[in-house]
């Protein structure tokens, strides 16, 4: 069964668009050509995906309280100014550090900190993933130690990483929200699916073929609410490339194998 990219009008939400599963890099680039400023795109109780633009003059000082925020940079340099959050946001408060930022970097962003976005000549247009539940109440898996990522990892930090790893990389490990770089050295990864953690790939390297949905063939759980088996019937198939993302939720069978030599992607996961 051949997989088809699905991005669903929510008639409740008029104008707000969802995507669903595997959306391509064009597709992504033609959402946010369609934003005008930032736009919910996939809404979970535990997590969101956002896409965002900015353009022109300096945008306003912003905090997001509710929620720590990894950005995605697709297009367009910025300068990224960082502040703590006091009651002053919105009046302007200090910064404390400052960073140029373009396409291909990863941004952290916490929930005590503020945030002002000045935008270069051009539109800068990045993806959000904002984690809600501060820690993991899941005992599915045990967490690994706290390693919060830095402020700002560069697109030459990133392919660097994935050009010389043989193996899968931790970067960010903090309350709910885990990043790594996952790498496929030729060899296909496993028939899986996870019983307390939603997924996003954000591919950055190669090509895959891949499997989600259906049932897994003599599945174990190898460890606490982690599935795995020897294979998948009733899945939908589907290629996927550097620049795609996808989203696998929780109790979700997937499964990758690379096309051609090696493949890489940063997997964010939420766990609570």
């Amino acid at each position: 069964m051949r997989f088809c990219l699905a991005i669903l009008l929510l008639a409740a939400w008029p104008g707000r668009g969802e995507i669903r599963d595997l959306v391509k890099s064009a597709e992504l680039d033609a959402m946010l050509a369609r934003t005008e400023q930032s736009a919910d795109v996939l809404v979970k109780p535990n997590y969101a995906v956002v896409l965002r633009v900015n353009s022109g003059k300096p945008g306003p000082w912003q905090a997001h309280p509710e929620g720590d925020e990894l950005w995605f940079v697709r297009r367009g340099a910025a300068k990224l100014s960082l502040g703590a959050l006091t009651l002053a946001v919105g009046v302007t408060p200090a910064a404390d550090k400052h960073y140029e930022i373009g396409a291909g970097d990863v941004v952290n962003v916490p929930r005590n900190v503020a945030y002002q976005i000045t935008p270069g000549a051009a539109r800068f247009e990045y993806m959000a993933i904002r984690v809600f539940p501060k820690e993991s109440h899941s005992r599915a898996t045990a967490a690994p130690p706290a390693q919060p990522m830095p402020d700002v990892v560069s697109k030459s930090q990133i392919e660097d990483t994935f050009a010389k790893a043989e193996k899968n990389q931790p970067l960010h490990s903090l309350g709910a929200l885990y990043v790594n770089y996952v790498i496929y050295n030729g060899a296909p990864g496993p028939w899986e699916a996870h019983r307390a953690a939603d997924q996003v790939y954000v591919v950055r390297l190669g090509s895959a073929r891949g499997q989600l949905d259906g049932y897994i063939v003599n599945p174990t759980e190898e460890t606490p609410g982690e599935i795995r088996g020897t294979g998948m019937t009733g899945a939908r198939e589907f290629t996927i490339n550097a620049g795609d993302i996808l989203s696998v939720p929780r109790n979700t069978a997937h499964y990758m194998v690379p096309t051609n030599g090696k493949f890489g992607y940063l997997l964010v996961t939420v766990r609570d």
